[in-house]
């Protein structure tokens, strides 16, 4: 194969990489008229992803835990614990145990908690309806070839 295509996808591959990191790492602003003004226990505040991705496997799963979140975000224990505290500092979870079992904490979403974790679901839908334009700019034979790249670069990580 041609070494200047090489270097062609190995620069893109370092684009990519920084710009997802850029955005990775931006704090997503929560706009002010998705959450009712009334709601005053519940400030605008910028979330992070983990926070964001947090609340959404509170809302979607049952009996969720710190040790359940750091491997389900393959983010440290430490890490997940500093981002539930601001979400209860904030009034999104709940903390709850389960009885006979005073040591282990489990989260549970609070109303706030609730419509944040819809706003988290609206985020998604449209990243997906983004990424289905750009998917629709490939031939299926293309796509099939950038999803074997990416499993293989993932084995690889």
């Amino acid at each position: 194969m041609d070494n200047s295509i090489h270097n062609e996808l190995f620069q893109t591959i370092q684009e990519f990489a920084l710009k997802r990191d850029k955005h990775v790492y931006q704090k997503v602003q929560l706009p002010s008229h998705d959450m009712p003004s009334e709601d005053h226990k519940h400030p605008r505040k910028n979330w992070t992803l983990t926070q964001l991705h947090i609340v959404s496997y509170i809302h979607t799963r049952h009996n969720v835990n710190n040790s359940f979140l750091s491997s389900q975000l393959h983010i440290s224990k430490a890490a997940v614990s500093k981002a539930i505290q601001a979400l209860l500092k904030h009034n999104i979870i709940n903390v709850s145990k389960k009885p006979g079992n005073k040591k282990e904490i489990y989260y549970t979403l609070t109303e706030s908690g609730q419509e944040l974790a819809a706003f988290h679901e609206q985020l998604h839908e449209k990243a997906k309806m983004q990424y289905t334009q750009l998917f629709n700019e490939f031939t299926i034979d293309d796509l099939k070839t950038v999803t074997a790249f990416f499993k293989l670069w993932v084995k690889h990580m």
